[in-house]
């Protein structure tokens, strides 16, 4: 009888030490989960204001208020560069077409496909299609050794001409041509002006429009009449 007693005083401590043990476990892990939202928000924080270092240009916030045309021509002439860029692609490898109206470097591919294929009988030119996926391999080939991503950057381009926009004077450039000509100058405006997550990709885009003013001995930012009619 007395070991029975015992064994039940004993059962009931142990109990009472378990349910003990099990709050402070609970609590533990209460304080735990705090710590550990407390260092994932902290981690957030600091993504935040990483992101927001990115995307405000370097000194932009000390230049806004005083620089805002500068910022503003450069954000056109870098959607001037990117429609140039395209403009040459298009030209190049189109050289047949008179006209580029509708004409997307994004899809090149499909519209090789489509001029070299009879709306009327569906027959294909199989020499003209050939030859002008030969130019489209040649030139991507090209570009790729300067950055550029045939996968990305034709989207790139078209998302900086409907960003900014183009040059107004596209036909009448006299006071800034030679600078706007100048690729070292474009860079470092480029480099000065632009947002930093976007500053490679603008300046891979210079560098492949550098690439065709060496091959067709053009200026940089050529007149519309200098190239298709379409331009």
């Amino acid at each position: 009888m007395e070991n029975t007693k015992r064994y039940s005083c004993d059962e009931e401590a142990f109990n009472m030490e378990s349910s003990r043990l099990l709050a402070e476990n609970a609590q533990l892990r209460k304080m735990m989960g705090l710590m550990q939202e407390n260092v994932e928000l902290r981690c957030v924080l600091k993504d935040h204001e990483r992101k927001a270092q990115i995307i405000t240009p370097p000194g932009q916030h000390k230049k806004d208020h005083n620089e805002p045309e500068k910022v503003k021509k450069c954000q056109r002439i870098v959607g001037e560069i990117a429609f140039q860029l395209d403009r040459r692609i298009l030209c190049v490898i189109f050289l047949e077409q008179q006209r580029l109206y509708g004409y997307r470097v994004p899809y090149i591919k499909e519209k090789i496909i489509e001029v070299t294929t009879s709306p009327t009988t569906g027959k294909v030119d199989e020499k003209l299609r050939s030859e002008l996926y030969q130019r489209y391999n040649h030139i991507m080939d090209e570009l790729r050794k300067l950055g550029y991503n045939p996968a990305v950057h034709p989207h790139f381009t078209e998302y900086m001409v409907n960003t900014y926009g183009i040059a107004k004077d596209r036909n009448a450039r006299t006071k800034d041509l030679s600078s706007y000509n100048d690729p070292q100058y474009l860079n470092k405006m480029i480099t000065e002006c632009m947002s930093s997550d976007i500053v490679k990709d603008i300046i891979i885009i210079l560098n492949c429009l550098v690439y065709f003013a060496r091959e067709d001995g053009k200026s940089l930012l050529i007149s519309p009449s200098s190239s298709h009619s379409s331009v």
